[in-house]
């Protein structure tokens, strides 16, 4: 049964009967090698367009996701900008070695498709497949896609490769005096200046003004730009007063734009006893 899973099986061709008389046509079946299209460990993931986005450059390999299956005549690895499937690129044509090495740079990417890089863009990356027997199958065909029955799906399998055009965090940025943009909390106004605090790459703290059992706020600031901020007992505004917690709470506003310099995140603040006020507080930071 695990030869079931191998291959891609495409119809070539498919009679259908509604008749008694007519004979039952089994449709003919062709195999088709799997490509493994993976981003190399430690290679650059993202096009960060905060700065020079054609300095970037993503290393990534051709293979197969079965080794021991019959390899195609060859592959060439296409590229395509935004979805748009009636633009192909070729990046390396007449790939017949596996795994094979390759690397694309920004600037080949603009001179590929004639514009510059901006925030929102992506590129996919796939394989245009030549069987033994000579027959081609695009990587991204106009209408359906290349593979059928879910081989896309089977555990390991990664098909295409996509990158993306983001301001992509670097804590750095951040780190040092920001001002205020919001603090519904109202510790803070619009344009005081507050501090965050480096923890290290993926971390930023600040505090709030309380006077007693001072402890910071950690933000987390996750791989796809979302930030969180575990349960904290940030303090007490008076020797013997409330004891406040803050934790994230869900909202769209769980967010660090680098491009903007901007940094945000609603919080459920509370008291040491769980008493809560009903509604969440959101903070906001801008680096100048």
């Amino acid at each position: 049964m695990k030869k079931v899973f191998l291959y891609s099986l495409l119809f070539t061709s498919v009679l259908y009967s509604c008749r008694k008389s007519d004979n039952g046509k089994v449709p003919a079946l062709t195999r088709v090698p799997v490509p493994s299209i993976t981003a190399v460990t430690n290679s650059e993931a993202v096009i960060d367009v905060s700065k020079d986005p054609a300095l970037f450059k993503g290393t990534f390999d051709v293979g197969l996701l079965f080794p021991q299956d019959i390899p195609p005549q060859k592959m060439d690895i296409v590229v395509i900008k935004n979805g748009n499937k009636s633009i192909v690129k070729t990046i390396k044509a007449d790939v017949t070695t596996y795994p094979t090495n390759l690397s694309i740079t920004g600037a080949q990417l603009i001179a590929l498709f004639g514009s510059l890089i901006v925030l929102g863009d992506f590129f996919d990356i796939g394989a245009d497949i030549t069987l033994p027997g000579g027959q081609k199958l695009p990587a991204f065909p106009a209408v359906g896609t290349q593979f059928s029955g879910g081989t896309a799906n089977i555990p390991g399998a990664s098909t295409f490769l996509r990158y993306s055009a983001i301001c992509k965090f670097n804590v750095d940025d951040f780190a040092g005096d920001v001002r205020i943009v919001i603090d519904e909390w109202e510790d803070y106004f619009p344009g005081d200046v507050v501090t965050l605090t480096k923890v290290d790459a993926n971390h930023l703290s600040f505090v709030y003004p309380t006077a007693f059992n001072v402890k910071p706020i950690v933000i987390t600031i996750n791989p796809n730009n979302s930030t969180a901020v575990n349960p904290v007992s940030f303090g007490r505004y008076s020797a013997n007063g409330t004891l406040y917690v803050a934790e994230t709470a869900p909202s769209v506003d769980n967010v660090v734009l680098p491009c903007d310099k901007t940094l945000s995140v609603r919080l459920t603040i509370t008291t040491s006893t769980g008493a809560g006020f009903g509604r969440t507080f959101l903070i906001k930071f801008k680096k100048s």
